[in-house]
């Protein structure tokens, strides 16, 4: 079973579901603009969605629409699609109830989109400035709406995703045990410093996706880091985080260089054992929590057999940001160059294609654990 984890899901009807008088309007109409990946066009509509008399984004039908998936999903041999709700707009910045409620419509909306259907898995929405209420949410989408994941897009207000005041989350999903969707979208604490979307880029023409570039790998490598040694993994061993967009070709120097760091190496310098004297340590070292960490490769890093060498019983997984048109959207041709990549075993190309994912999402035999 072949597992497209990262494509986007924006669903224009549960807009009508919110009571609050601000949660915004849609536009419908025909646009000139053509959305191309590899010589493919997603046909179809274009919608708007306006908030506070300000145009919050725009998308094409492959946005919101199930039909177009699956023919992008033939196409490129994908089995099955994570919906991940769309990065925009994010939530999180609005006033509290209007949080709340695009979070509870978005959840109901996609559970009923995708009801028996097992070609697609959903992913809940939370508003997590109230941590009691995405508590509560995240346990309705699951246990009552049978949603598989949750999509955070990184920490919130000064904490990154190790701050404690998202342990009682953790705590809860732990309980429900299903994975954490990590996709930036915007600077969602105060003090991040690497993504998004790395202020002062607009400055570099001709370059600008130097946040995707960069800022989704620097990011994931701070927050990582911070899980690592926090002793969040330690607190709460059940939790599975996964990455996406931000490639994978940085996942063994990272795994090297924190092992480098920490006392428990034979290389170990004066300066670590000395730093480290006297300190609480981590359980393991750093290298050995990457268990709980799934990170998605991009079809074109060619270097993805030497990376392999290096996290050999890696979590990589695989997504086609479908359907974005940014450097790291393959769709729809994801699948192809992996299974051809020369050097990377047929088990390693089964792991990396779906295998992984499905561990990731608790699935057996294509189905629920």
């Amino acid at each position: 079973m072949y597992i497209d984890g990262d494509t986007h899901y924006w669903p224009l009807r549960f807009i009508d579901r919110v009571k609050h008088p601000g949660r915004g309007y849609l536009e419908i109409g025909k646009d000139d603009r053509k959305l191309v990946r590899f010589g493919e066009l997603v046909p179809g509509d274009v919608a708007t969605y306006y908030r506070d008399g300000k145009k919050i984004h725009s998308f094409k039908e492959g946005r919101w629409s199930l039909s177009r998936r699956l023919e992008f999903m033939k196409k490129d041999g994908f089995d099955v699609q994570v919906l991940i709700p769309d990065n925009r707009p994010l939530i999180y910045e609005v006033e509290p109830e209007l949080g709340r409620q695009l979070a509870r419509a978005y959840n109901d909306t996609v559970a009923e989109d995708i009801a028996g259907d097992t070609r697609f898995i959903g992913v809940a929405w939370i508003y997590l400035p109230d941590i009691p209420e995405a508590v509560r949410e995240l346990r309705r989408a699951v246990k009552d709406l049978g949603l598989r994941a949750v999509k955070l897009n990184g920490g919130y207000g000064d904490g990154d995703l190790d701050s404690e005041a998202l342990w009682p989350l953790y705590e809860e999903i732990a309980r429900l045990d299903i994975p954490i969707l990590v996709h930036p979208a915007a600077r969602v604490f105060e003090v991040q410093h690497s993504h998004p979307w790395l202020v002062g880029s607009e400055r570099y023409q001709g370059f600008q996706h130097l946040p995707t570039a960069l800022g989704f790998p620097l990011t994931y490598m701070v927050s990582i880091a911070r899980l690592i040694f926090s002793g969040v993994l330690d607190r709460f061993p059940g939790l599975r985080f996964a990455f996406f967009e931000g490639g994978i070709g940085w996942v063994p120097w990272l795994r090297q260089t924190l092992d480098q760091h920490t006392p428990g190496e034979a290389g170990d310098s004066v300066a670590v054992r000395q730093f480290f004297s006297g300190k609480e340590r981590i359980k393991k070292k750093p290298s050995a929590y990457f268990d709980q960490f799934y990170i998605a490769a991009v079809a074109w890093e060619r270097y993805l057999p030497e990376t392999v060498k290096g996290w050999p019983d890696h979590n990589i997984i695989l997504g086609s940001d479908f359907d974005h048109g940014d450097a790291v959207a393959t769709w729809p041709r994801t699948v192809e160059p992996i299974k051809t990549m020369a050097g990377l075993s047929e088990e390693d190309k089964e792991k990396i294609l779906g295998g992984n994912a499905m561990r990731l999402l608790g699935m057996k035999n294509g189905a629920p654990g």
